[in-house]
C-alpha cells in the first residue's frame, strides 16, 4: 500500500457538511473495498441515486440533488469524488485499470430509470448534465493520457484531442482546473513526469539506434548482416525522419542554449557600457528577433508589425531602467502577438502566418528562442499552446498536421533543454549528421 493521504479540506471544494461526508465516504470505500465494489457503489449512489448501504450518505446526496444550487454543486461534488478515486487508484499500479472503468460509467448512462423516484430521475439528469461539462472532458482526456494510444493508433485516430498524451507539457493546462484538489494536481504532475521520462528514454534509444546504423554503414558492415543484430527502434515522434533530423539539428545547435545567468534577455541584449533603458531593450530585442528569422520574411510585413507591436508595449516606461517586471510584461505581450492571447481572444493569424512562411520547424525554433532568452516565460508559452490545442481539439488530425508538427517540435525542444534527455546520444547523432 502507498502512503496516500488525501486532504479533504481543500478551500476550493464545497464546505457544507454533506459534501464533506460524501468525500470521506468515497475515500473510505476506495481504501477498504475492491475496485469492482467501489464502481458499483459509485453507480448506485452518485449516478442512479438508488437505495444505498449507508443511509446517512444517501441522505447527504439527496439533500444536494434537490437543493436550489444542485446544478452548480452536484457537478463539483461528482468531479471531486472522481478525483478522490483516481488519486488513490493511481498510487496502486494494480488498481490503475479501474480509472477508465470509472469514467466509462458515464458513457453507459441509461436513457431513464425504470420505476425511478423523483430523486433518482433528478440525480440521473444532473449526471447527464455533468457529461457535457469541461470537467468531464478533462476526465476523458486523463484516461487517454494514462492509457496512451500506440503510435499507429495515434496516426489513425480522428481528432487532435486523442493524442494529448504525447505532449506532457500541456497536461497542466488541459487536465486541471480550479475545481481540482491539491492531491489531484500532484497526481497529474506524477503522470506528467512519468510520460515525459518515457518519451525521453524512447527518443534516446532511437538516437542511439540511428547512430549505430550510421557507424555500421560507414564501416561497410550492414551488407554483412551486422545491422540485423540491432533491435529496431521506431521514430517515437509524429514527424517523418527528415523533419525529426531538422528539429534535432536546430534545437541542439549551439545558438539554442541557456545563458550562464539563466537570463539571456539581459545578457544578450544589454549594452555592457551603459545602463539599459526599457526603450533600448525593446529596440535590441527587435533587432535580435529579426536577425534570427528568414531575411526575406523579416523584410516583409512581419518585421514592421513586430516593431510596431514592441513600441506599443508600455510606452510610458521607455525612459526607465530595465527591470524584471518590464521584461516579463514584454515577453507576455509578445506571446500574445506571436501565438495567441487568451480564451476570450483566440485570434492566431500571426502564428499561422509564421508557420506558412517559415515552416513548422523554423517557426517553432523562432518561438523557442524567446524561451531561451527568458526561461521564465516557458509556462506562458505552454499555456498559449494549450489554448490552441483546446481550440483544435475536435479537429481531425489530417486538417491540422501543421499544428501537430509544431507540438512535436516543442516536445523535442523542451526535452533537450528542460528535461533529462541523455545528451551524449544526441551529440553523437548531431555530429554524424553534420559530417
Amino acid at each position: 500500500m502507498s502512503d496516500y493521504r488525501p486532504t479533504l479540506d481543500d478551500p476550493l471544494q464545497p464546505s457544507d457538511r454533506e459534501a464533506q461526508l460524501i468525500y470521506a465516504h468515497v475515500l473510505n470505500c476506495v481504501r477498504t473495498e475492491s475496485t469492482e465494489r467501489v464502481l458499483d457503489d459509485f453507480r448506485r449512489l452518485l449516478i442512479e441515486g438508488r437505495d444505498y448501504k449507508d443511509a446517512q450518505v444517501r441522505a447527504a446526496v439527496q439533500k444536494i440533488v434537490v437543493s436550489k444550487s444542485a446544478e452548480r454543486d452536484f457537478k463539483i461534488i461528482l468531479y471531486r469524488c472522481c478525483q478522490i478515486a483516481i488519486d488513490y487508484w493511481y498510487q496502486q499500479p494494480q488498481l490503475q485499470s479501474a480509472i477508465p472503468e470509472l469514467v466509462e460509467l458515464f458513457e453507459q448512462l441509461p436513457a431513464s430509470l425504470v420505476s425511478a423516484s423523483r430523486f433518482s430521475s433528478r440525480c440521473l439528469q444532473l449526471v447527464k448534465n455533468f457529461t457535457e461539462t469541461a470537467q468531464y472532458l478533462r476526465l476523458k482526456r486523463l484516461v487517454r493520457v494514462i492509457q496512451p494510444a500506440q503510435k499507429s493508433e495515434a496516426i489513425n485516430s480522428q481528432s487532435l484531442g486523442d493524442i494529448l498524451s504525447r505532449y506532457p507539457y500541456l497536461y497542466k493546462y488541459c487536465l486541471l482546473d480550479e475545481d481540482c484538489s491539491l492531491d489531484y494536481q500532484r497526481t497529474i504532475r506524477k503522470i506528467r513526469s512519468r510520460n515525459q521520462r518515457n518519451y525521453e528514454v524512447t527518443l534516446a534509444q532511437y538516437l542511439t539506434y540511428q547512430v549505430r546504423l550510421v557507424q555500421l554503414a560507414r564501416a561497410r558492415q550492414l551488407s554483412g548482416g551486422a545491422g540485423k543484430l540491432l533491435r529496431r527502434v521506431e521514430n517515437p515522434t509524429l514527424l517523418n525522419s527528415d523533419e525529426l533530423k531538422a528539429a534535432l539539428r536546430q534545437f541542439a545547435a549551439k545558438g539554442a542554449t541557456h545563458s550562464t545567468t539563466g537570463n539571456l534577455a539581459f545578457d544578450l541584449l544589454a549594452n555592457q557600457n551603459q545602463i539599459l533603458s526599457y526603450k533600448n531593450f525593446k529596440d535590441n530585442l527587435h533587432n535580435y528577433l529579426i536577425s534570427i528569422i528568414d531575411p526575406d520574411y523579416a523584410k516583409n510585413r512581419f518585421g514592421k508589425l513586430l516593431y510596431e507591436k514592441l513600441q506599443r508595449i508600455l510606452p510610458d516606461y521607455h525612459a526607465q531602467k530595465l527591470s524584471e517586471f518590464l521584461v516579463l510584461r514584454t515577453y507576455n505581450q509578445l506571446l500574445n502577438f506571436l501565438v495567441v492571447e487568451s480564451p476570450q481572444n483566440l485570434n492566431h493569424q500571426i502564428f499561422t502566418d509564421l508557420i506558412v512562411n517559415l515552416g513548422s520547424t523554423k517557426a517553432s525554433v523562432f518561438l523557442f528562442r524567446l524561451v531561451m532568452l527568458y526561461p521564465k516565460i516557458k509556462p506562458h508559452l505552454e499555456n498559449r499552446l494549450s489554448l490552441l490545442f483546446e481550440y483544435y481539439s475536435l479537429t481531425s488530425q489530417e486538417k491540422i498536421a501543421w499544428f501537430i508538427k509544431v507540438l512535436e517540435n516543442f516536445q523535442i525542444a523542451f526535452s533537450i533543454h528542460f528535461g533529462t534527455l541523455d545528451l551524449s546520444g544526441l551529440k553523437l547523432y548531431s555530429d554524424l549528421q553534420s559530417d
